[in-house]
């Protein structure tokens, strides 16, 4: 008897338990009236504290963020609690009271400074775009983030939004119905949600290898952009290319949203982020052949910078996750023909030898780029994107040459894929694993000197004394390497999977 009541007892403790960590929460409710550039958003959680809860609003790493208590304002909460705003350390703390619900309600503000409002919104990637007939955002430039371990179930719905307009979500994109809640786990969600909606948006749904595919777009613009037509190219070839490069569909779904700014004054090309399954872009301009790389590489980084990175943070060695992110998508945009011989030279020898051997910074160490990132972005900002580029351009004809042909760079990115794969969740890839992987198809005390040497410190690659493939050709003019496709040479037979 004593055994049943103690077992009693303990099962009810557990429910007791079980059930108080069901309690945590935060459902958010939003509205917006589809003319307008304000987002109301009404915020019910529960207190995983009983004094005070803590709030932060916005992620530093996540653009330049000078201004963004002008973003988040009319923050609000009910008596007997009270608001501490703390701008500079982007904290709000609510201190309790003794009360048994907790809700804050604030708007989002996306009106832009008339002085130069497309620099800010491109620039300042917190900024969402709402404005008439528009609304673009992603759960960075809206929720809060906790600071606490609690794990709360985070819910999403919207009371209050236009009729008729389309509607478009992330976490469950055949979801139609703005008003149905959305639900995900807290530690789920921090690169997970985007939200369009509006009548000046258009959803148009594919199937590519097997998985749904979502292009999300504005209508009309004052740039006389068909951005469906546009981006058609790439539900029609791109996407199938770097499925075969990566020998991947392993994932639900993928978006890709492109908003063209409606209040801009000086035009500017596009420029965004991906999140988790799909891309969010904004462009200021029609949208051309830079649009078209920006597209494809920010869609390759479903691999290498998401799937694939090398270290605990991605400023660590961006010269992989941005540059041979760079390699791949360029290589793709040929093998699936929307790139030919002169784009492809032109990106490889004007946008990358040329920028990088002609700049001041080329030989700057790796551990200065996170430092200068934003600050300096037009110098440290592109430095590993072109660092990374031309080493993977490199050490692709090395691979090649080495094997006579039978390996690329591809082989040593399956490689490295495969590996990450038998790797825990909380387990990095490093350097040393790079170095691991590419020794079945270089020297390995070669090729980890090559990393430091042109990698880490940041010495520049000297093209005199480089061999590349036999379709290749290489000169140099006055110190820039200026590479060139002998006759004969197939792009298409070069880049082929």
């Amino acid at each position: 008897m004593a055994r049943s009541i103690l077992t009693l007892i303990l099962l009810l403790s557990f429910n007791i338990y079980s059930s108080a960590q069901q309690k945590s929460f935060m459902d958010y409710v939003l509205s917006w009236d589809g003319e307008s550039s304000i987002l109301k958003v009404e915020l019910t959680y529960s207190a995983a504290q009983k004094d005070s809860t803590v709030f932060i609003f916005g992620d530093p790493s996540f653009g330049g963020q000078k201004d963004i208590f002008n973003v988040i304002k009319n923050i609000r909460c009910a008596e007997p609690e009270v608001l501490k705003i703390e701008e500079a350390d982007r904290r709000i703390t609510v201190y309790h009271n003794g009360a048994k619900k907790h809700k804050l309600t604030y708007e989002i503000d996306g009106s832009l400074p008339a002085d130069k409002p497309t620099m800010v919104s491109q620039r300042e990637l917190f900024r969402p775009v709402i404005t008439k007939g528009v609304l673009t955002l992603v759960n960075k430039q809206f929720a809060l983030a906790i600071t606490d371990k609690s794990n709360p179930l985070v819910s999403f719905s919207w009371h209050s939004y236009p009729e008729d307009a389309s509607y478009f979500n992330s976490v469950q994109p055949s979801q139609k119905d703005p008003s149905e809640k959305l639900s995900a786990h807290y530690d789920e969600i921090s690169n997970l949600v985007c939200f369009v909606m509006g009548d000046n948006i258009e959803v148009r749904e594919y199937s590519i290898m097997d998985v749904p595919y979502y292009c999300v777009t504005t209508k009309e613009d004052t740039y006389g952009n068909d951005l469906q037509g546009s981006l058609s190219p790439f539900f029609e070839s791109y996407f199938q290319s770097i499925h075969r490069f990566w020998n991947d569909t392993d994932f639900p779904f993928y978006f890709l949203s492109v908003t063209a700014l409606q209040n801009n004054q000086k035009e500017i090309g596009g420029g965004g982020f991906g999140i988790k399954n799909g891309f969010v872009m904004k462009l200021g301009r029609v949208f051309g052949l830079r649009e078209q790389y920006v597209t494809a590489h920010e869609t390759a980084h479903t691999w290498a910078g998401i799937k694939i990175m090398l270290g605990e943070d991605s400023f660590d060695h961006q010269w992989f996750g941005e540059g041979f992110n760079d390699y791949t998508a360029i290589i793709n945009l040929v093998n699936s023909k929307i790139y030919g011989r002169e784009e492809f030279l032109n990106y490889l020898n004007d946008d990358n030898f040329k920028q990088h051997y002609e700049s001041e910074i080329k030989g700057a160490h790796n551990d200065s780029i996170a430092a200068n990132y934003w600050t300096d972005y037009a110098n440290y900002g592109k430095l590993p994107y072109r660092r990374g580029f031309i080493y993977a351009f490199y050490l692709d004809n090395q691979i090649r040459l080495a094997s006579n042909g039978k390996f690329t760079l591809r082989n040593t990115l399956l490689d490295l894929y495969a590996l990450r794969k038998t790797k825990k969740k909380d387990e990095i890839l490093t350097v040393e694993d790079f170095i691991n992987v590419g020794a079945a198809y270089l020297d390995k005390k070669e090729l980890a000197a090559q990393i430091s040497r042109y990698m880490i410190s940041g010495q520049p690659i000297d093209f005199n004394t480089v061999k590349l493939i036999g379709e290749f050709e290489v000169e140099i003019d006055e110190t820039i390497p200026k590479v060139s496709l002998t006759e004969r040479a197939d792009l298409l037979k070069i880049y082929q999977w």
